[in-house]
């Protein structure tokens, strides 16, 4: 009978240890993503957002927004921003104080896009969208009336 009850109790040890580990693991590994994708997003959700742009589709912009952009379908929606014009631009992506909206196609609402907080990826990208500023040509507001697509 003692061997019994030993077997069975080992057994309910090793189920135990088993558990346990397994459930400490679960909390170890549970850190957010630096990077995740969305299709839907609010350029509201970014503080002081500064703004990339291939192509700018319709969408309405914050007025605090600092804009890079090639082409626009609506240059009255650039109204009494921050816009300037570079033909040499690559890619849409829009930066915040803490974190990047890296969009696959233009810059319009609910466009297919990631997230990123990677600190390396904001660095790269805060210093594409310097470089990109410094050797950009102002906008007038009577540029930014028309469309502008080349």
């Amino acid at each position: 009978m003692d061997v019994i009850a030993f077997i069975i109790g080992l057994i309910i040890g090793v189920i135990t240890v088993g558990l346990a580990i397994e459930i400490g693991m679960r909390r170890i590994n549970k850190t957010e993503p630096a990077t995740r994708p969305t299709h839907k997003w609010s350029i509201t959700e970014i503080s002081n957002p500064r703004i990339i742009a291939e192509y700018l589709g319709d969408m309405e912009l914050p007025k605090n927004a600092k804009v890079v952009v090639n082409e626009y379908s609506n240059g009255a929606l650039l109204r009494g921003m921050e816009v300037k014009h570079h033909s040499g631009i690559r890619g849409n992506f829009i930066l915040g104080d803490d974190r990047a909206l890296i969009l696959s196609g233009p810059i319009k609402q609910d466009s297919l896009g990631v997230w990123t907080v990677e600190k390396d990826m904001l660095l790269k990208l805060n210093k594409y969208f310097t470089d990109s500023w410094d050797k950009a040509t102002p906008m007038i507001d009577d540029e930014s009336s028309d469309e502008r697509t080349h």
